[in-house]
């Protein structure tokens, strides 16, 4: 009996050998595919890369506005509680709208700010008068009323009451 049953663990222990050699194999070759599915995948991807690299290039948003250093901040100052142009301010005015027919500007700013004297409401209105005088200005200077965008800052945040924050920005775009 224990000839029989050490016989039988030959047996099974010869058959487990060739059963791990088949796996092994098939393994192997399984691997194999896998691996070289993978690599083309791996090589497509390669290929696509550059093409997809320049397509989001392309699509990628560009700033909405560019900052022109070569164009230079018309500035128009003036008095306190006041909206009146200055024979100084109209020049400043005259000069940039020769410069933005000059340039080629594709658009005119008009930014306008008021100093923190006064409450908010008022110095917003006033801000949107300062803005609109110098857009008729600008229009009296040859500059087509459809370039020109006001933007009526009204009060800045500061509480100093100096001339600096009661300003017109005149900004040139290309």
């Amino acid at each position: 009996m224990v000839r029989d049953e050490i016989t039988r663990a030959a047996v099974l222990t010869a058959n487990i050998g060739q059963h791990r050699d088949w796996r092994a194999e098939f393994n192997q070759s399984q691997w194999r595919k896998g691996m070289t599915a993978r690599f083309r995948r791996f090589l497509s991807l390669l290929v696509l890369l550059p093409t997809l690299a320049a397509a989001t290039a392309a699509c990628a948003p560009q700033a909405a506005n560019p900052p022109n250093r070569d164009l230079p901040r018309f500035l128009v100052y003036f008095d306190e509680f006041s909206a009146n142009l200055s024979d100084e301010s109209k020049s400043v005015i005259a000069d940039a709208a020769k410069r933005a027919r000059e340039t080629g500007a594709t658009a005119v700013v008009v930014q306008a700010r008021a100093s923190a004297t006064g409450t908010a409401e008022t110095n917003k209105y006033l801000a949107q008068t300062r803005s609109s005088l110098v857009t008729d200005q600008l229009v009296a200077d040859g500059i087509a009323r459809t370039m020109i965008k006001q933007e009526p800052i009204g009060q800045t945040g500061s509480s100093d009451p100096t001339v600096y924050n009661r300003r017109v920005d005149i900004i040139l775009e290309r």
